[in-house]
């Protein structure tokens, strides 16, 4: 887990408390339009970012902590890139994996 710096302790927060939003409005009946499979793989990138942030490349943190700050405003996250699109049948993967990896290039 980041515990090197203060940043890296509030980045590694972030991204853990994303995930615990993303559960409960899915609980709550909020994020409807996404499948059980979609959120996994949300919380499940979110969860293996913020324990081994350097699996990944910066790019990939960089849109995941944005997307995490997405989320705790509710501001849009189905803007980001790593947000899964709504009603798509996903394998539950994380998308923290090289080969699935999204591109972040536009």
């Amino acid at each position: 887990m980041r515990t090197g710096t203060r940043h890296g302790q509030a980045v590694t927060s972030l991204l853990l408390a994303a995930r615990t939003i993303v559960l409960t409005r899915r609980r709550t009946g909020r994020h409807a339009e996404l499948c059980d499979a979609a959120v996994n793989v949300v919380t499940n990138g979110l969860t293996s970012i913020a324990v081994d942030p350097q699996s990944v490349p910066t790019p990939l943190r960089e849109e995941a902590t944005a997307l995490a700050h997405r989320i705790v405003d509710d501001d849009h996250p189905e803007d980001s890139p790593l947000w899964p699109p709504p009603g798509e049948d996903l394998p539950v993967t994380s998308w923290v994996h090289p080969d699935r990896a999204p591109s972040l290039v536009a």
